[in-house]
């Protein structure tokens, strides 16, 4: 009885109604029928695509995608080689303000590709992955509406984790009564992983990727499963 209430169960569950009850193209439908694992599962045995975004702002609705940037992980390695970073061609709405947060100016963005071209090539790097980012909250409400107004699938539900939610997990399990900083850079510093300059999306998910293993290897080593995993993440 407990296992029915794990939140992996809970969202194959989910996922599995939806796949009934919801017309979605192949495409997406592909997307998250390549991977089914189970709590049981080695959590190096599967395959992750950690991304980062960044955006305007906050407010997926109001708000508009400058660059995307990932790197896959396979057995606790890192794939730098096929590492990809895309700027988009959107520059109408970057303003002083984005451009001082994101380091992002309109010059930079003037062979960027429609976010079209960006997102049909991050969905089909992600075939088969489970999706991977640091307060995955503001990724995926920029992809919910991105489905949403695309392919009219604004609850699709792709397999994430969160780094931050696990860091926060970890902490509560050590009683730690002070808050501590679950910043991506702050918990970095934690494990002892170096600090990199020059922050961009790809940076950021490379040094996401990091944080994953790090937090990995921190739960149960090589013998973490996902269902340990995906729990802390929720």
């Amino acid at each position: 009885m407990i296992r029915y209430f794990h939140p992996l169960l809970k969202f194959l569950r989910g996922r599995e109604q939806y796949l009934q009850s919801t017309s979605a193209p192949k495409m997406l439908k592909d997307l998250i029928t390549d991977i089914n694992p189970t709590i049981e599962t080695v959590a190096n045995e599967l395959e992750y695509i950690v991304v980062d975004l960044e955006t305007t702002g906050l407010d997926s609705e109001r708000d508009i995608i400058l660059s995307i940037g990932w790197v896959t992980v396979s057995g606790e390695r890192i794939d730098l080689a096929g590492a990809h970073h895309i700027y988009i061609d959107d520059s109408s709405q970057i303003n002083p303000e984005t451009a001082v947060i994101n380091h992002i100016t309109p010059q930079m963005l003037e062979d960027g590709v429609p976010i079209h071209d960006a997102m049909s090539s991050f969905l089909e790097a992600a075939r088969g992955k489970v999706l991977v980012a640091h307060a995955c909250v503001v990724e995926s409400q920029f992809f919910r509406q991105y489905l949403a107004l695309n392919y009219s699938a604004p609850e699709f539900p792709l397999l994430w984790v969160d780094t931050m939610c696990i860091e926060k997990k970890l902490a509560q399990a050590l009683n730690q009564a002070d808050e501590i900083d679950v910043s991506l850079w702050a918990t970095r510093h934690r494990y002892g992983l170096p600090e990199y300059h020059g922050h961009n999306a790809l940076t950021d998910a490379v040094a996401t990727a990091e944080l994953l293993l790090a937090q990995s290897k921190r739960i149960n080593g090589s013998k973490t499963n996902f269902g340990q995993l995906f729990k802390l993440s929720h």
